[in-house]
């Protein structure tokens, strides 16, 4: 079935134990949540929403997930529920906490792995600017992968352009932030 009306795909998956405390989880996702889109679903359900006019960038204005290719990537699936058992987190926006271990969830056509400690991933546009990150902190591990459009702010006189960065002798895009530090495995495990 394909979907002709304004919705906003959400998912939430949790996993409570007061026995087996490794087993509990909470991920949150979304798949585009925008200032238009929401209008536009609760245009349904409030008298007077659906002639409002938006303009563009504040109505793109909103959460996407972090790859600024997933239209094309998770076309399938977003569109309409294709497949509503397919589940790729690369396709959402998402927060997820597991304080112990990391989770896998089964599904008839896979399977999501939920990671062990905090992760955050995506983008956040407004009015057409964009920050994006990607974040995941365990025991064993630190990583958060940043970048952001530049930012150019001008009062009076004053100007001042933060986060161009250089590839190949030319200025492009915003500033990157990348870290990924891992814990070495214990001697023992190398025997």
């Amino acid at each position: 079935e394909t979907r002709t009306q304004p919705y906003i795909e959400g998912r939430t998956y949790v996993g409570v134990s007061s026995t087996v405390p490794e087993d509990n989880y909470f991920i949150a996702m979304v798949s585009e949540l925008t200032i238009g889109g929401a209008i536009g679903v609760l245009s349904d359900y409030v008298p007077g929403l659906d002639g409002l006019v938006i303009p563009g960038k504040l109505a793109e204005s909103g959460i996407y997930p972090f790859d600024r290719d997933y239209k094309t990537k998770c076309a399938g699936m977003l569109e309409g529920y294709a497949n509503e058992t397919t589940l790729d987190l690369e396709c959402f926006a998402f927060f997820s906490f597991s304080p112990i271990k990391e989770q896998r969830l089964k599904f008839r056509s896979g399977e999501v792995v939920i990671p062990a400690g905090v992760a955050l991933q995506g983008r956040l546009n407004f009015l057409g600017w964009e920050i994006a990150i990607d974040l995941a902190v365990s025991k064993t591990r630190f990583y958060i992968n940043a970048w952001m459009d530049p930012v150019d702010l001008k009062i009076g006189a004053f100007r001042m352009r933060i986060g161009n960065r250089i590839e190949n002798k030319v200025a492009v895009g915003g500033a990157k932030f990348l870290v990924d530090v891992k814990t070495a495995p214990s001697p023992s495990a190398l025997v």
